[in-house]
């Protein structure tokens, strides 16, 4: 696919995106150094976590978020997104005044993330004029509150075919250039496909973790199982059973039996 195809938006006044910036081995650097922090993350929560904090240390990007959501939609209306910089201070009028405005919700943005996985502020300007509410999102929200010149959005499959965003912002308008969009581009594909097979929280990347011989005592327990009746089942004694339980409370953070009977059939 070239990339007037990917950069051209129907529409009267639209235009053509320079051509895509050939990679320097120096951006190659850059998405490997991502790529070694994030791709050995156990769950979701430890991802967006070390991806954020490589984003600022590679790319010199402080302020950034990961929200995430059922659907791309659903994503901006995230609750609880991890937050980095001034994108702290931004969230509450965020989401009282402008999500629903949001630049990278607007039809021109969502074609370039599921087509390239990355959009930019900067493009969708030299692509045609913006909506007149996402331009006064910008103007605004972003450029006359936060200072922010620069903006960009990653988008990122996760398990269950839910999305996140990546949003990364600057003050300098020069802070994301060919050359560092075109990496975020490799680096797209690569983190789907690890943010694809993540468990979603903490203990469910513990539960996934547990010897074969405990995940069965987890499913038994799921089941409602007494320790002797699991002990039976497993031809286990008691007392084994209970040491097994003990330790796949301790594992997977959980207080008592129905709250790890919750989370094995949320899993499940």
């Amino acid at each position: 696919m070239t990339q007037s195809t990917l950069g051209d938006i129907p529409g009267r006044g639209a235009r053509r995106l320079p051509p895509r910036a050939a990679l320097r081995p120096v951006d190659y650097e850059r998405a490997f150094d991502v790529l070694e922090r994030c791709a050995t993350a156990p769950s979701l929560p430890d991802f967006r976590e070390e991806l954020l904090e490589s984003l600022s240390s590679t790319f010199g990007l402080r302020h950034v978020s990961f929200f995430a959501g059922a659907t791309f939609g659903s994503t901006f209306g995230d609750t609880a997104p991890l937050t980095e910089g001034l994108t702290v201070k931004m969230l509450p009028e965020y989401h009282d005044r402008w999500s629903r405005y949001d630049l990278f919700g607007t039809p021109a943005a969502m074609r370039q993330l599921v087509t390239t996985g990355v959009s930019s502020l900067a493009e969708l300007r030299a692509q045609a004029a913006l909506p007149a509410s996402a331009d006064a999102y910008v103007r605004h929200f972003l450029q006359a509150t936060w200072g922010m010149q620069t903006a960009a959005a990653m988008r990122l499959e996760l398990v269950g075919g839910h999305t996140a965003l990546v949003g990364m912002f600057d003050s300098s308008p020069d802070r994301l250039g060919h050359h560092e969009l075109a990496t975020l581009r490799l680096l797209n594909r690569q983190l789907s496909a690890v943010t694809r097979r993540l468990p979603v929280s903490r203990r469910h990347a513990a539960l996934a973790g547990l010897s074969e011989r405990q995940r069965q005592v987890v499913r038994l327990v799921a089941d409602g199982l007494s320790n002797a009746q699991i002990g039976e089942t497993l031809s286990l004694a008691e007392d084994s059973v209970k040491k097994y339980v003990s330790r796949i409370l301790t594992s997977t953070g959980c207080q008592s039996r129905m709250e790890l009977a919750l989370l094995a059939r949320a899993y499940a």
